[in-house]
Order: C-alpha cells, then structure tokens, then sequence
C-alpha cells in the first residue's frame, strides 16, 4: 500500500465541530481539514481551549491535516486586502500553535501578464505572506484551479521571501478544464496537500463536481503519479455538494484505500 495518510474536510460534514471529529474518526479519516474563518476561529479558543481541542483529537487518533482559510476576494483585490492578508498571518500562527504546518487558500486567477500591476500586487502580497512563514513556521499552499501550469510557475518563481506551498485541488482543475498531471510536474516540489475530490466536463464545458471514483480524473494513475514524485502528505476527501455529502466521502475514502491496495 502506498503511504499515504487520509484526512476529510469537515465543515462540508453539517455538523457541530465535535460531532464531525467523531464522524471523521469513525469512517476512518485520521486527520481533518479545518476552516479558520468561521468553523474553527482563533479568537474562540483560549490556552487552554487549544490545549483540550488537542486533547480531544488525540483521544478520536485525529491530527489536523491542514487548516483552510477561504475569502471572496482575490489577493490583488484591494478591497479589504490588508485585513485579508491580516487574517491569513493569523491563521499561519494559529496553525504552528496546533502543531500544523499548512494554511491551504485560493488567491484568485492569477493574472496572465506578469508586467500588470495585479500580477506586481500579487507577488508583494505573498512576499510579505511568506515572510510570516519564515517567522511562524506554517506555510501558505495556494489553490490554483483555472491558472496553467506556466502561470503557476511564472507566479511561484517571483516569491524569493520564503516558503510558498500548492494546494492540489485535483478535481477542481479538472471541472475547470485543466491537467491536474502537468500541473503536478511542473511543480511537484511545492505540493504541501492534495485534495482528492473528482468532476466533469459537460458539453458546454461545465465544470461538474461528481463523487470520486465517477469522474474524469484517473485516480490510479493520478495516485501513482503523486507517490513517483515524491508527495508523502495528507490526502484530503472533500465534498463540496450534494444530498449525502458524508456518504460520497465516506464512500471516497473507500475508494482511494482500494486504488492505493489496502
């Protein structure tokens, strides 16, 4: 069986956050995702709040696989962007504090041209978010899902002031028309998580989330794929839609445990 360890994404469960640790640990998920905006907020835990929500994963054999910080806007945007870069500073300390590692986050569609001033923007921002890594010892992975494997690379190789991590969300760049594989190549080496959902391309060119093992993502490739290249982090089931959101992931972690042997 290929190493890999499962995590799940729990606010897509609809549940109160102790009932889904119980929910997570139950169908064999040993770690969570977490959402560090409105699920899991730093300012609602105390000292020792922190030190009994550990106590409380280690009793269900949890660990947090990776905290989530979501936002409307992208990271060019400059509406609100210095409390938005604030916030993600934040969730980068609160994750060392919970002995994570990763804060995962989408910045928007990076921009083509690397000679516009969003594009100049967007380096600076994640400059000075790298920064904070270097102090904090957490790392940002963006989610990129519309953007080529060349932007991506374009885009990574401008932040020179510390760690910049990827987020593979692969069947979100798959509903968006892209190659989770090339994507993957280009920038293996920065891959800090992967979520593992799955989707389609309709007729139109839609994007349609599906449950995993239904789509059009070659799961025992993809897989082998991840391993080959040196990933050895969390797998994160996710499910962002649909009437028995619990049961697809229950059911996708099935799936992946078949795909990897055991």
């Amino acid at each position: 069986m290929i190493p890999f360890r499962i995590a799940a994404v729990t606010r897509h469960f609809g549940q109160p956050l102790a009932v889904a640790l119980r929910t997570a640990a139950e169908f064999g998920a040993r770690g969570v995702q977490l959402e560090v905006r409105s699920e899991f907020r730093p300012s609602d835990l105390s000292e020792t709040g922190r030190r009994q929500f550990s106590h409380q994963l280690s009793e269900q054999l949890l660990a947090i696989s990776a905290f989530e910080f979501p936002t409307r806007r992208a990271f060019y945007d400059q509406d609100s962007l210095d409390s938005r870069v604030a916030g993600l500073k934040a969730a980068l300390e609160f994750a060392f504090q919970l002995k994570t590692s990763v804060v995962v986050g989408r910045i928007g569609r990076i921009p083509e041209d690397p000679a516009s001033p969003n594009f100049e923007l967007l380096v600076d921002v994640l400059n000075d978010i790298a920064r904070q890594s270097n102090r904090v010892g957490s790392t940002f992975a963006i989610t990129p899902t519309v953007d080529s494997a060349e932007t991506i690379t374009r885009l990574l190789d401008r932040v020179v002031d510390g760690p910049i991590g990827i987020n593979l969300d692969i069947g979100g760049i798959v509903m968006a028309g892209g190659d989770p594989v090339s994507i993957f190549r280009a920038v293996h080496d920065r891959v800090l998580a992967v979520q593992i959902r799955d989707g389609l391309r309709d007729i139109d060119g839609q994007g349609q989330e599906v449950p995993v093992g239904r789509g059009e993502v070659a799961w025992d490739e993809m897989l082998a794929l991840l391993h080959e290249g040196g990933y050895r982090n969390w797998l994160t089931v996710s499910r962002s839609v649909g009437d028995d959101r619990i049961g697809d992931m229950i059911r996708a972690v099935k799936f992946i445990r078949n795909v990897l042997g055991g």
